[in-house]
């Protein structure tokens, strides 16, 4: 375990040291082969991968982005951890800026299906649909925020997100926040029952996306004692049948569906990491008023399929 000193002066803690070199990496880009690329991304690469991102990937692999020492989060407490695309958002090319957002865009698709919906599991068929592999990040929700003039978030200074947390999901978001920036990307917010659909696959029950029982970390919950939220990114063995991350623990996520009958309320769903594991599985839910921001909620966005 080492501690990884950045420019910026902030270091990231339990640090997994990768036993190559950096040159062994950049060997690897500069080859620009198919098969070197499954090795770094076997290697280094724990985001969403797809033929779209080749490019992107390079770029950000090609780049001094602290990939020799990736964040392992497997030892309670975790600490503060930046990952290398938090550490892409803040570099000073806009090349490799943008290359991180291409990353955090992308969305997979759910095929129409039965879901299981509820602690009851009833059967309901649902239209297919695409889905944000990740929720809302703050650095997407920053380009939403200079580009309309939207309000920041009150976490925010000076229209600036926290250092370090571009790939950490956006939170003191209201519904009516999260529903502008949905409009602002030509999308929308997932129903509850879309969105239980995406977090438990076809006609399955499982209580969280990986399976029926915890055996390691695979989500920002109390239990890990990050005490804050963690990049979007942290937990790959936590993702969905489908393909979609942090679908339980690090943030509520708002859902389009009322709670009650005036629609003055909203369900959010999965839990954060404020909260235990019984309380962020696949069928965990609250609900709050439309205007309600919290430290804990944040939202993904839908697409038609």
């Amino acid at each position: 375990m080492v501690n990884m000193e950045r420019p910026n002066s902030v270091t990231t803690k339990n640090a997994l040291n990768i036993a190559k070199p950096s040159a062994s990496r950049i060997a690897l880009v500069e080859s620009n082969t198919p098969d070197a690329l499954q090795k770094l991304c076997r290697d280094y690469w724990t985001w969403h991968f797809e033929e779209s991102l080749s490019d992107a990937a390079r770029l950000l692999l090609r780049t001094d982005l602290g990939w020799e020492a990736m964040p392992q989060l497997t030892t309670p407490p975790v600490g503060e951890v930046i990952s290398p695309i938090g550490y892409a958002l803040a570099h000073a090319d806009e090349k490799v800026r943008d290359a991180a957002l291409q990353v955090l865009d992308v969305s997979v698709n759910i095929p129409t299906g039965i879901a299981y919906i509820g602690e009851e599991s009833v059967p309901l068929e649902i239209d297919g649909f695409q889905m944000g592999v990740y929720p809302v990040t703050n650095a997407q929700y920053q380009r939403f925020v200079q580009d309309t003039g939207r309000t920041p978030p009150q976490d925010w200074t000076d229209g600036i997100y926290p250092a370090n947390r571009g790939d950490h999901p956006v939170v003191w978001v209201t519904c009516e926040d999260a529903e502008a920036y949905a409009r602002y990307v030509g999308g929308r917010l997932p129903t509850f029952s879309e969105w239980q659909y995406a977090a438990r696959g076809i006609a399955d029950d499982r209580l969280f996306p990986w399976g029926h029982e915890i055996d390691k970390p695979r989500c920002n919950t109390a239990e890990l004692g990050a005490g804050t939220t963690t990049p979007v990114v942290s937990f790959r063995d936590g993702i969905s049948p489908f393909g979609c991350y942090d679908m339980v623990g690090n943030v509520w996520e708002w859902t389009n569906t009322p709670y009650d009958d005036e629609g003055n309320f909203r369900v959010a769903c999965g839990g954060a990491w404020y909260y235990n594991h019984d309380y962020s599985t696949c069928i965990s839910y609250d609900f709050f008023s439309n205007g309600y921001a919290e430290f804990v909620i944040g939202f993904r966005i839908v697409h038609a399929a």
